[in-house]
């Protein structure tokens, strides 16, 4: 072969690599428009989207900020309450405190016990024994027996129990509703005196969660 043909060969497969170089960057081009083209925009709605998210991260994040607000403003309100409380048992008479205590179940001198049960316990059961006796207080003679009667066995028993704290009643309540009945009645008629009443009055303002 001479050098003229073989330079013509040469040129004409330099020729080739230049067009399929450039048919393949062509189409390198199409695939880069085609995948632009078929690319989502992004819409007003995305936008929208994007902000209703932050709104809903601001007044998420408000509302725990709230909450936690209020949380420390109801643990406060507690403390409060407790020392409170606290201060007034640990200045109670000893014949309110006596009478509490007992109406609670514990000793006088667990005063943490008792600001507890005061806070947290069932006020009206607590002080179902008190309310049974001013009831009572009210009735005349007649009445009294017959509304004692209507008590019943339990309520009869913890109104016993409150007239012997008040130092009236002594020993075990008589058998039987009936007899039970009429014995507290006497006691409550003769015994119980007004200054009893402010007693009772004062262990339900010592009782009182506020």
């Amino acid at each position: 072969m001479t050098d003229t043909a073989w330079m013509a060969d040469e040129a004409t497969s330099t020729d080739d690599s230049v067009e399929n170089a450039e048919i393949e960057t062509t189409e390198n081009e199409e695939a880069v428009d085609e995948a632009e083209a078929t690319e989502p925009e992004q819409t007003a709605d995305d936008d929208s989207l994007d902000l209703n998210e932050t709104a809903e991260d601001e007044d998420s994040a408000k509302n725990k900020a709230k909450t936690q607000a209020q949380s420390k403003g109801r643990d406060k309100t507690l403390i409060r309450r407790t020392v409170r409380k606290m201060v007034e048992v640990q200045g109670a008479e000893g014949d309110v405190l006596h009478v509490a205590a007992s109406l609670l179940g514990k000793e006088e001198a667990d005063v943490e016990g008792l600001v507890v049960t005061i806070l947290t316990g069932d006020a009206r059961k607590t002080n179902q024994p008190m309310s049974d006796l001013e009831d009572l207080m009210e009735a005349d003679a007649i009445e009294m027996s017959a509304n004692a009667t209507a008590l019943g066995k339990d309520r009869l028993k913890a109104l016993w129990s409150l007239l012997g704290d008040l130092g009236k009643a002594e020993g075990a309540l008589p058998a039987g509703i009936a007899p039970a009945a009429i014995q507290i009645s006497k006691i409550i008629s003769k015994e119980v005196s007004d200054e009893d009443m402010l007693t009772l009055a004062a262990v339900a303002d010592l009782m009182k969660k506020a």
